[in-house]
């Protein structure tokens, strides 16, 4: 078992169990709980919280931090979500539900791909 899917089964959500892979492979300290309201589509069925973390984690390493910076994670945000819609028809968590989609093929697949890009 892949550790993101390690920490999903230990009982984080699926934006906590990025974050904290992410964080102790590449040695980040980005706050696991920023995930903990995003689980379960920000608790309402929406955006996949597996997404919103990959996006943070994507802020975290290519965002910058004054206006006058070009914005790099745009392009690599773009990337990210486009390659999920590809792949499972949506970035809703309802959506992703309702076709048969399980967390740990969203969380695995999302975790991938903002490993390849940052």
């Amino acid at each position: 078992m892949s550790k993101v899917l390690e920490f999903h089964s230990q009982g984080f959500n699926c934006a906590e169990s990025i974050i904290k892979t992410i964080n102790e492979e590449k040695n980040l300290n980005i706050p696991v709980s920023l995930g903990t309201p995003f689980g379960a589509g920000m608790s309402t069925g929406n955006t996949c919280g597996a997404v919103v973390s990959a996006l943070m984690i994507i802020g975290a390493e290519k965002g910058r931090e004054s206006s006058e910076e070009k914005n790099n994670a745009r392009e690599i945000t773009q990337n990210l979500v486009k390659s999920v819609i590809n792949e499972f028809g949506s970035i809703k968590c309802i959506d992703l539900k309702r076709n048969g989609i399980s967390c740990d093929d969203i969380i695995e697949f999302a975790y991938n791909k903002v490993n390849d890009l940052v």
